[in-house]
């Protein structure tokens, strides 16, 4: 399992989609659960990444020719929760799409709106509900041999401070129960910000350290662009 966190607007869902669609190229069979964001903003984000250009710019056919290449190219599928679904339905679609669609990697943004979605516990500490709630997830990940990547958001710090593993939302059972941790940091008491991507734990290879990330938005990518449309079908076949 692993936990990505960093502070709100740093970019955790944009790197999280990235990041996603990188291993989903691999062959990785990916299954993406946006509980915060709505699934069309999370599937127009991939698709730009994907594409590598600004598809607003570009022509409906321009479009199709992208959205049909990601469809036939990408392994991935999507949780298009309806409502506000208790915890059993949250883990009963977790356990039918990774059976049905032979899924490997499964992404969960975020830990925080899952958790809302699933309804009150009474009496129960919020914390103490957390630790739960990441115990059941830790054990789906292992019963089914699925990775798990999960959002995580981070207590309130100031502005100018990093985030460490102690600055997780919560008790300290996500950090115990994560294999990895990837921090999105960013320095902003320099000239000209940096933000660079920092592995705190990595429990199976031990080697920790940071990744500088640079942006392009235009591209929404943190990566060089390597694709072209030379390969895709042809409009008029994207479209059928």
């Amino acid at each position: 399992m692993t936990v990505l966190s960093g502070k709100t607007g740093v970019g955790k869902t944009t790197f999280a989609c990235e990041y996603s669609l990188d291993l989903a190229e691999q062959g990785v069979r990916t299954l993406w659960g946006s509980f915060e964001m709505p699934l069309p903003r999370i599937c127009r984000t991939l698709l730009h990444q994907f594409a590598g250009e600004q598809l607003y710019l570009q022509t409906p056919m321009r479009v199709a020719a992208w959205a049909s290449a990601f469809q036939h190219e990408i392994p991935m599928f999507f949780i298009n929760t309806h409502g506000r679904p208790s915890e059993k339905e949250v883990f009963l679609t977790l356990e039918e799409s990774v059976k049905r669609d032979a899924v490997e990697h499964v992404i969960l943004d975020n830990l925080q709106f899952m958790m809302g979605c699933t309804g009150s516990q009474g009496i129960e500490d919020k914390f103490q509900r957390q630790d739960r709630f990441v115990e059941r997830l830790r054990a789906f990940a292992t019963d089914t041999g699925a990775h798990l990547t999960l959002v995580v958001h981070p207590r309130k710090v100031d502005s100018d401070q990093l985030l460490t593993i102690s600055s997780l939302y919560g008790g300290g059972k996500i950090g115990q129960e994560a294999d990895n941790i990837l921090l999105v940091q960013e320095e902003v008491d320099t000239a000209v910000p940096k933000k660079y991507l920092q592995v705190v734990k990595n429990r199976y290879d031990g080697t920790v350290g940071k990744m500088d990330l640079h942006f392009n938005r235009s591209r929404m990518s943190f990566k060089p662009s390597s694709r072209s449309l030379e390969a895709l079908p042809a409009a008029s076949e994207a479209i059928d």
